[in-house]
């Protein structure tokens, strides 16, 4: 993994760095130096709505925390005509082959997003992702939950 390497952060990779001292944030960040990048972290603009769908349940302090959050990162839009043609197609072939991808739409938009600008994908959701890596479809690092090591 390399600092070099351009990030797209799924939803639950954000949730991590919401939460004060999470030892996962920082194993996230201690593998892919995403505070030491020359390239600012990514995230999609369907991310910043779940997130702050998330955030109505906590206290002002982690909202803030959040804020600050979505402010260090790019936010992608997905008004894009290239991001909607590979949402169309991702999704079409989730569906054509079963993928547990198929039942969540904002992940189409995060992986088609992550596709056309060029960057890796970092996620958590390994039934979403697992059967994407290594394919076309997108690039992808797939990490544990607990931990935020890369899944082999």
């Amino acid at each position: 993994m390399s600092a070099a390497q351009g990030y797209l952060l799924d939803t639950n990779i954000v949730l991590h760095a919401t939460r004060e001292n999470s030892p996962v944030s920082r194993e996230v960040d201690r593998q892919f130096q995403l505070r030491s990048s020359p390239f600012r972290p990514a995230i999609c603009e369907v991310t910043v709505g779940e997130l702050w769908a998330f955030a109505q349940a906590w206290g002002a302090r982690r909202r803030e925390l959040l804020r600050r959050t979505i402010a260090d990162l790019l936010v992608l839009h997905i008004s894009d005509e290239r991001i909607r043609q590979r949402w169309a197609e991702l999704y079409s072939f989730a569906r054509d082959n079963g993928l547990a991808i198929q039942q969540d739409h904002n992940d189409i938009w995060i992986a088609a997003t992550a596709h056309v600008a060029g960057l890796r994908l970092l996620s958590t959701d390994a039934s979403a992702f697992l059967p994407l890596r290594g394919t076309a479809w997108v690039d992808v690092e797939v990490l544990d939950a607990r931990t935020g090591v890369v899944v082999s």
